[in-house]
Formats: structure tokens, sequence, C-alpha cells
């Protein structure tokens, strides 16, 4: 078979399996969440991020089911997880969109989780539904999310202040307890020193060898050899000691580098209105970082330093979403 035969035949099994795709993936609601369903009931843990998937996108052209169902995903983290704030939105959504239901799951929904919603959640979540219908809505929930970003800035300030403070205080005690004085921004300049040190070391160590061979050659005395024996032994426990102290700078080092790390990340979730325990998934925080530039950025309301800011918050947070 030739070469051109070969690749023609690729081409025509890649075309038939895309085509193939193609007409398996539904577009109308009740497919997709039909299809929902069926993903469901493998019970395979790579088909979990699946049934939301689909039941997102039967609930968002108006599938009551889906919605409903999605609602529980999301407020008992069935397939994904937990997001008591989605929950409310698809709990309201089935309220205004059901007859049958009238306001009936949201409510007991609410009842249950008193203390994980808050008000500003049902008032999210009405503004946000009402908005795809009422422009005065759609304009007053922008005003209400201003509020909130700007309340959520205030909290973030705040928090990054006294996480500045702690820092302070804690290279005060080190001070105090006459700890050494570490510069983790400086890695360079650590290494340098360590190898500085190493080379004196050696140097020293070489040094001293030398002038104790010489002695040892020039002295015939029995006495005089036993006590550059001695001296060599000295040197020896002395090179052991200083081996012990550098061995000792650098575990110093080590998690002096590791405070700085953690305090650096919890800044960086401050800004974004996380904790370093409870970081979303990518696609969360990309959304939530889309939210903040639209009031850090220049022309909006912010400044070059304020987007600076949040730019390096957001690379801290994405490295570690990675980690994870």
């Amino acid at each position: 078979m030739s070469f051109k035969t070969t690749a023609c035949s690729l081409i025509f099994s890649v075309c038939v399996s895309y085509s193939a795709f193609a007409t398996q993936t539904p577009t109308q609601p009740k497919a997709q969440f039909e299809l929902a369903q069926s993903l469901a009931l493998t019970n395979e843990s790579a088909s979990r991020p699946d049934v939301r998937y689909w039941l997102e996108q039967s609930a968002h052209q108006g599938f009551i089911p889906a919605q409903k169902q999605l609602a529980e995903d999301y407020a008992r983290g069935l397939t994904g997880r937990v997001d008591f704030t989605q929950a409310v939105y698809w709990f309201t959504s089935v309220a205004l969109n059901d007859p049958q239901d009238s306001g009936f799951l949201l409510a007991n929904f609410v009842e249950h989780h008193q203390t994980d919603v808050s008000n500003a959640d049902l008032i999210e979540a009405w503004y946000q539904l009402s908005a795809l219908k009422n422009p005065k809505a759609e304009q007053a929930y922008n005003q209400f999310l201003e509020q909130r970003f700007n309340q959520l800035r205030a909290k973030q300030l705040s928090e990054i202040v006294t996480l500045d403070k702690e820092a302070t205080d804690e290279e005060i005690r080190e001070k105090v307890e006459h700890r050494p004085k570490q510069n983790t921004d400086t890695h360079y300049e650590w290494y340098t020193l360590t190898g500085f040190i190493f080379v004196i070391l050696l140097g020293f160590g070489a040094y001293r060898r030398h002038t104790i061979k010489t002695k040892a050659e020039t002295v015939n005395d029995v006495s005089e050899s036993q006590r550059l024996q001695t001296q060599v032994n000295e040197l020896q426990f002395t090179n052991k000691q200083l081996k012990g102290q550098l061995e000792k700078v650098f575990k110093e080092f080590k998690k002096i580098k590791s405070q700085s790390e953690s305090h650096t990340l919890a800044i960086a979730c401050a800004t974004f209105g996380y904790t370093p325990h409870s970081i979303p998934d990518s696609k969360a925080l990309k959304l939530r970082y889309r939210q903040l530039s639209k009031l850090y950025h220049p022309d909006s309301r912010g400044s070059e330093e304020e987007m600076k800011r949040l730019n390096h918050a957001f690379n801290v947070i994405s490295q570690n979403v990675t980690k994870q």
C-alpha cells in the first residue's frame, strides 16, 4: 500500500470518527438531561464531571428536571465540589419557573442550611435571574456586585495588613531569640555565602594538613609525632563541628523559606477572598480573576499597582492549583 493511500485512509477514519462523535452529542435539553442520567448510572469517577456538565447544559436551556437535579448536585456535592451559592441560584430558578414547586425546594434548602446561606447569596440569585429579562434588575445587579467587590476589597486590604503585621512580629521575635537572620528573597546570596564558607573550610583543612605533614617529616621524635597526631584529631573534631553548624544553617534556611512561601500564598488568597485551605479549581479561579479585573483595571476604577498585585496573586494561586 502506497503512502498516499495510507494517508487517505487515516483522514477518512478521522472524519468518520468525528462525524460519529458529533451525531452523539445532544443539543436538546431533554436529551442532554437523559445523557447525564445515563452517565450517573455508570458509577465511574471519570464520568462525574461529565454528569454535572450535561446537567448544566440542559438547565441553562430551561429544563426544570435538570435544574432540580443540578441544584441538589451543588447542594450535596454528588458529582463535584459543594457550592451553596450555585445551589441557591438553581433552586431559585426552579421556584420561578415551576408552578408546582412555587419555592418549596428553595425554602426547604435555606431552612436546613441557615448557617451556610447568607442574605447576600439570596439577593444575588434573585437579581441574576431577574436580570435575564429586566434591564432595571440588570443595573441593580451590577451595583450589587460592585458593592460586594468593594466590601471584599476592604476585607482583603485588612487581611493583608494583618498578615504583614504578623510577619513583622515574627521577625522581631526571631531577633530577640538571636536566631540567624535570613533573607529568603535572595537565595543566590545564601548559596554564595555557604559555598564561600565551604571553600574556606577546605582551604583551612588543607593548610593544616600540609603544616602537620611538614612538621612530621622534619621531626623524628616519637613524642612529637604523637603531638601532631593529637592535632590532627583535634582538626577532624573541629571540622565535624563546623559541618554540623553548616547543616544547621541550611535547615534554618529551608524552614524560613517554607514560612515565606506560606506567607506569600496567604496574601495571594486574601486578595481573591480565599484561604490556602479553600482554593477552588482553575475554572472558578479564572472566573473570580475576570470579576476582580473589572474593578482593579486602570480603565475601570482601579490602578496599575492594584492590577499588578492582582496578576501576581493569580499566578501564585494558579501554581498551587496545579500542585494539587
